[in-house]
């Protein structure tokens, strides 16, 4: 236990020490007792304290000011909690209790690392009320991408997917921590390997917003790695990060809930997701409940593996410059998700719902329910772009608000269920722009569609239409369908069992409705 007070140690004492610095015995609990340490001197330390292969150790109630000098990995830094190469036994129980740390520069303040070849395990980590604070030029390298400037890491040496089995940290719980991270690049990391654990209360400011660059990896939090498994993060505060607010990739198990993010700024999303929270490759995945506004994109879902099950249930969008909600593939024939009660009000450049299917990515089995995507922008809900043989996507209970197409799937190949859409169009409508456009899909049915206030553009374009289209209804519209879209006249392609379409625009001698019978098509008056 220190004697309250305020310690100036010298950079220069702490770097003859060597790369562990003051080494931290088994069963040892550092006790600050509220003091304030200030290291003096330009020399680059390594670590303040290290622990290596040993249990039950702890720091509380402590402040550290760092010197902010570092050219390189595992140096500069706080503290660092390791099971070594050498270890022969697992080790358990490190913990951090309200403990302040400012000006560090180095990839990790706080590192916890596995590197055991073995089977050996690092459990029962806990970190409660960490505060990291960060100023000019804490950042080690702000324009590499593969350069990490963290509060916290949590990390194991099992990178690929075949070292599952060794190397694991499991059980990590950080509760009520918070980074002012305006001058570093990350809040916390989770990487490679870490099971069963828990981001509870984080609030983090400005990740990246001047330590770095765009599309350099600044993530307030960061969940990495093909073998990371059963993650779970609570009620997040995510302020104005510049790349990512959440970004998670590969992996398995993972829940976000209630998470909030504003201000996301980069768009640098040629090859790394840019959004409040990026979902990218990761398995069996709910996202429940938060508020994600004013970023370019609010929340993307890249989609890895044909049952990929990822869930996102009452999250509410709003502002968002470039997308409410991105659904992508990251290569063909991949799969799995549901979104329901979503509330998406995008701004005015955006879309509130894209899919960009393709023949070479795209996303079968998609279900999407009770939901609301809203937009000042052309088009709410896009989901192919170009030809695509994506399959089995179902809207109900969907409304769609947009200015000229509320609802979008252009030669979309697979069958698509509709029942009970509403579109509606804002201002009504746009000179040009269909309600509906629909043009070339492949199976689609629609067993109730609304479209509301449509008063200039055409209420649909299904030209080269492949399904049944029932149960069209019309509120205070006054336009019609593009012309040869089926609806205004017989159908020309081949029908199926059950296929009905029921005219918009009843032309001289035209049927109510074509019904699909012994191999062709019957009008009914």
């Amino acid at each position: 236990m220190f004697r309250r007070g305020v310690y100036n140690w010298s950079s220069a004492d702490l770097r003859a020490l060597g790369h562990p610095g003051i080494a931290v015995p088994a069963n040892c609990t550092i006790d600050g007792n509220g003091s304030v340490i200030n290291i003096t001197g330009s020399d680059q330390i390594f670590y303040i304290f290290t622990a290596t292969d040993v249990s039950r150790v702890a720091v509380a109630d402590l402040t550290v000011i760092g010197n902010g000098a570092s050219t390189s990995y595992n140096n500069g830094a706080f503290m660092k909690f390791v099971l070594s190469t050498a270890a022969t036994e697992s080790i358990d129980t490190f913990t951090l209790d309200t403990v302040e740390l400012q000006n560090f520069k180095a990839p990790w303040w706080v590192l916890v690392d596995n590197e055991s070849p073995s089977n050996l395990e690092i459990q029962h980590v806990r970190i409660n009320g960490l505060r990291g604070i960060s100023r000019p030029g804490n950042s080690l390298d702000p324009a590499n991408i593969g350069a990490n400037a963290a509060v916290i890491a949590i990390s194991s040496m099992a990178q690929e997917p075949a070292d599952a089995a060794r190397a694991i940290v499991r059980d990590v719980i950080v509760t009520g921590f918070y980074a002012e991270a305006a001058h570093i690049k990350q809040g916390i990391i989770f990487n490679y390997n870490v099971h069963n654990s828990e981001i509870s209360g984080a609030v983090v400011h400005n990740a990246g917003l001047v330590g770095g660059q765009d599309d350099t990896g600044c993530y307030a939090l960061q969940v990495y790695g093909a073998n990371n498994r059963n993650i779970r993060i609570t009620d997040p505060v995510l302020i104005s990060p510049r790349d990512n607010g959440i970004y998670a990739a590969n992996g398995s198990g993972l829940v976000i809930q209630n998470a909030m993010v504003r201000g996301q700024t980069s768009t640098a999303d040629a090859t790394l997701p840019k959004a409040g929270i990026s979902i990218n490759g990761v398995r069996d995945v709910a996202i429940s409940g938060g508020a994600l506004n004013n970023n370019v994109t609010d929340l993307y879902l890249g989609i890895r593996g044909k049952r990929a099950n990822v869930s996102v249930q009452s999250v509410h969008c709003a502002g968002a410059s470039k997308a409410g909600i991105w659904l992508q593939g990251s290569e063909a024939d991949v799969g799995g998700v549901t979104i329901t009660g979503a509330r998406v009000i995008a701004g005015t450049t955006a879309r509130a719902l894209y899919s960009p299917n393709d023949t070479m990515h795209y996303v079968n089995d998609v279900r999407i329910a009770d939901s609301d995507f809203a937009t000042t922008y052309l088009t709410a809900v896009e989901v192919s772009g170009s030809p695509t043989p994506a399959r089995n996507w179902s809207f109900s209970n969907v409304t769609c608000t947009s200015r000229g197409t509320p609802f979008q799937a252009y030669q979309f190949g697979g069958r698509m269920t509709i029942q009970g859409m509403r579109l509606v169009l804002s201002g009504g409508g746009t000179v040009g722009y269909s309600a509906f456009r629909c043009f070339g899909a492949g199976m689609m049915i629609v067993d109730g569609l609304t479209i509301a206030g449509q008063k200039v553009g055409t209420l649909m374009d299904t030209r080269r239409f492949v399904g049944s289209l029932t149960n069209i209804h019309l509120e205070n519209s006054s336009t019609r369908p593009v012309t040869a879209s089926e609806g205004t006249v017989r159908p020309t392609f081949p029908g199926f069992p059950g296929a009905r379409i029921q005219n918009l625009a009843l032309g001289a001698g035209g049927h109510r409705e074509w019904q699909w019978q012994s191999g062709g098509w019957i009008g009914v008056k």
